[in-house]
């Protein structure tokens, strides 16, 4: 295996359409070896940027199975964790001009993803209270969990067409900290 590169600061876009596909296999693979929606999709897209970085991955942790929870789905959670890796703001003091850029591709992302996977609740899409060590388990081991290993593949696969479509229309705002606020001392 190559050795990805570390983090820059600034995610560029692969140019080939063949990325979206790639992506949603990784993810597809991650999720059947290592059973996390949001961790699966958060690094097929570190792989895809050419990017190692375990602390990113350890905070995708506790948002899997709707923040184990069954609340918000995890792949809406990646996305967005992906979407802030590409397009969120360095620096918290960059307040509100920071917050910015991403709101209108954060809301379309969601929005797609609904439409894409059938809804945003992991108790809605699944059933299941994950709350419930027992329930959780039985799913883990059910047919139905197929369906969610699916919506994994579609999830990640509707998150780069997403970004690549925001990118294509100039919507995709990359900003580093530096243009945002270039005179304060860091």
């Amino acid at each position: 295996m190559t050795e990805l590169a570390p983090p820059t600061g600034r995610i560029t876009l692969p140019k080939s359409d063949q990325w979206i596909g790639d992506v949603a296999q990784s993810a597809l693979y991650y999720k059947m070896s290592a059973d996390s929606c949001t961790q699966s999709i958060v690094a097929a897209f570190l792989d895809v940027f050419g990017w190692r970085e375990p602390m990113v991955l350890r905070a995708a942790t506790a948002f899997t199975a709707g923040m184990f929870s069954s609340l918000t789905c995890g792949i809406h959670a990646g996305g967005m964790i992906v979407l802030g890796l590409v397009a969120g703001r360095e620096d918290i003091h960059d307040g509100l001009d920071g917050l910015l850029p991403v709101i209108h591709p954060a809301q379309k992302m969601i929005r797609r993803l609904n439409h894409r996977i059938g809804g945003h609740d992991c108790w809605e899409m699944t059933g299941v209270d994950f709350t419930d060590l027992e329930q959780a388990m039985a799913y883990h081991g059910s047919p139905a969990a197929e369906t969610c290993t699916r919506r994994i593949h579609d999830g990640a696969a509707e998150i780069a067409l997403v970004l690549k479509e925001l990118d294509a229309a100039g919507e995709l705002i990359i900003r580093s900290a530096q243009t945002l606020n270039p005179g304060r001392q860091r």
